[in-house]
């Protein structure tokens, strides 16, 4: 039987989740997460991973709360402030998930933060540096990214996040760090 006859089934199905959250948070921080939307993303990590202790790096955090904290702009009150870039020049503990929450474009990264282009490959790795083995990269964009590497990661869930009407709808991607996952 082809996939096509499957119906609404798909290997796919158990992947995919959408919430509709509350607009804006308290703090309208500009590209602030939706309200609730951070604790809900950390707490499916962390039954994902059946961890409730797991260690929590939050990076691109704007006025993100949980974990060790990285981001550019002093003024969200980082743990550091550095770019992400070369993050592993600044910091080199190892976490269990990884929330990153990056600029959607590179007009808007030097809009916000007054820096260059974004390179995926090269923060996203940064971060796989600091990841432990079997833990979680999750990243929250407007876009569904890329695998970073698939040599080294499996996609395992995709958020798709709805807030306002007349709102784009945004996409979190849960990838695990090993291949036998």
């Amino acid at each position: 039987m082809s996939k096509l006859n499957k119906g609404y089934k798909s290997e796919t199905q158990n992947k995919n989740i959408a919430w509709i959250l509350p607009r804006p948070r308290p703090d309208h921080y500009k590209g602030g997460m939706p309200l609730y939307a951070e604790e809900w993303i950390l707490q499916l990590a962390k039954d994902i991973l059946n961890k409730s202790d797991a260690k929590i790096l939050n990076v691109f955090c704007g006025m993100n709360k949980f974990g060790f904290r990285i981001d550019i702009k002093q003024k969200v009150n980082p743990d550091i402030c550095c770019d992400i870039h070369e993050l592993t020049k600044y910091h080199n503990d190892k976490y269990d998930i990884i929330l990153a929450d990056p600029p959607y474009s590179n007009e808007e990264s030097y809009k916000l933060y007054n820096t260059g282009k974004l390179k995926y490959k090269t923060w996203t790795a940064e971060c796989n540096k600091l990841l432990n083995n079997k833990g979680l990269l999750i990243i929250y964009h407007k876009y569904l990214m890329p695998n970073p590497n698939p040599d080294q990661f499996n996609v395992i869930k995709r958020v798709f996040i709805g807030g306002r009407s007349y709102h784009l709808p945004r996409v979190v991607i849960f990838f695990k760090k090993g291949l036998d996952t």
